[in-house]
């Protein structure tokens, strides 16, 4: 008798233990994330901004999150976190011309 509950102790203890390490382990595979709410920022208070884009991490990274670099955020690495004439030209589609700009 006293073997049976020890045998179920130990098979309860190390299936705790499998679900533990189920949840817990994920949790630090998770990459982090990239994302800078400052250059964010950046874009937003740009004169030429989108108005439908503000605050849309995908003006930068690839999907909702923050972690891989579309080609505007590598550009806008590369110009030292800047939003130069030439990203302007080089992404229309994120900018406007200063003419069509609402007030």
């Amino acid at each position: 008798m006293q073997q049976r509950i020890v045998t179920a102790l130990v098979a309860f203890l190390l299936l705790t233990a499998t679900l533990m390490l189920g949840f817990v382990r994920p949790a630090f595979l998770v990459s982090t994330v990239q994302a800078k709410p400052a250059y964010m920022d950046r874009y937003n208070r740009d004169t030429r901004v989108r108005q439908e884009l503000t605050n849309k991490c995908t003006v930068c990274h690839v999907g909702r999150g923050g972690d891989t670099r579309n080609d505007f955020g590598e550009a806008f690495e590369d110009a030292g976190y800047r939003i130069t004439p030439k990203l302007r030209e080089q992404f229309p589609k994120l900018f406007v011309k200063s003419r069509e700009q609402t007030p």
